[in-house]
């Protein structure tokens, strides 16, 4: 009876400690939203360096001017692509050599996940924008090129869509994490303080 009681005391101080370990900690947590982004980044820029180059090899390979508008339209969008993915891979790696409160990195979460929520709307703006472009190409000065930039816009609003709408999720994975490593935090409209339970 007495190894019984043994036994089982260790096997529940070891699922208590499992169970103490499984929760990630703010750090973890906060170098988890930096690596995530990176990886995105790196996915954003090789997006950005494709459509660079096929953009420039397509427009240079055609006469026929929509054909032409559309691949300078995805090598233009290549070219900010590629720069905002470089960009946030600097930042990524200057961010891991920093130091957070437990607040700042909560807010660094919170951040992220509403940026990509506002591109998401803005992606939307710029399918909207080349659909726009098309319906109204007849009536403009050169309906072929409007043409080539409408599609060009639906294109490069649906991929980075579904990059915004992927690396959301991403992020929103980590948020039943985020709420039990925060326990002792308060949001308010004020900012973020801690709170103490007696």
């Amino acid at each position: 009876m007495k190894w019984l009681s043994v036994i089982l005391l260790s096997c529940f101080y070891c699922f208590s400690q499992a169970q103490e370990n499984s929760i990630p900690n703010t750090e973890m947590l906060h170098q988890q939203r930096i690596e995530t982004n990176r990886k995105g980044m790196w996915v954003l820029s090789g997006w950005g360096l494709a459509n660079m180059g096929s953009g420039i090899i397509g427009a240079l390979n055609t006469t026929n001017t929509e054909v032409k508008a559309f691949h300078t339209m995805n090598a233009l969008w290549g070219v900010v692509n590629t720069g905002i993915g470089v960009l946030g891979l600097m930042r990524a790696k200057r961010e891991k050599s920093l130091s957070f409160s437990d607040a700042d990195k909560y807010r660094a979460y919170k951040n992220v996940k509403k940026l990509y929520l506002i591109n998401g709307g803005l992606d939307v703006l710029y399918m909207g924008t080349g659909a726009f472009l098309k319906a109204r190409a007849d009536n403009a000065k050169n309906p072929a090129r409007n043409r080539g930039y409408g599609n060009s816009l639906i294109v490069q609003g649906a991929g980075l869509l579904l990059y915004d709408i992927t690396m959301y999720l991403s992020h929103q994975k980590q948020n039943r994490y985020w709420k039990k490593a925060v326990q002792e935090l308060a949001v308010t409209e004020n900012g973020i303080g801690m709170v103490y339970h007696f």
